[in-house]
């Protein structure tokens, strides 16, 4: 019985902690990130239609960081890539 309450506490701990480092708040300033790594980014994960339009969105928005990172920022994104495009957005770059 006590390895047992032993190993809820453990796992309630781990998911505790893991929860918590996922929801903090990244600190990233504008000098980490331009438009381009913003493009590099999100390249793998967005068809080539989102991709092509990110692309010529630039010149319109004056290479604006943060709204590269609002048009790039889609459902199919993993959850770590979206954690870095909120903070980019955030950051106002």
């Amino acid at each position: 019985m006590k390895k047992i309450i032993a190993i809820l506490a453990l796992t309630l701990f781990t998911t505790t902690s893991y929860s918590a480092e996922h929801t903090k708040a990244l600190n990233i300033s504008c000098d980490d990130f331009s438009w381009d790594d913003v493009q590099t980014l999100v390249q793998p994960y967005l068809d080539d239609v989102l991709y092509n339009a990110l692309i010529m969105q630039g010149q319109s928005s004056n290479y604006d960081t943060s709204e590269a990172a609002n048009q790039a920022m889609d459902d199919k994104l993993p959850d770590a890539m979206k954690r870095i495009l909120q903070s980019i957005i955030d950051a106002n770059c």
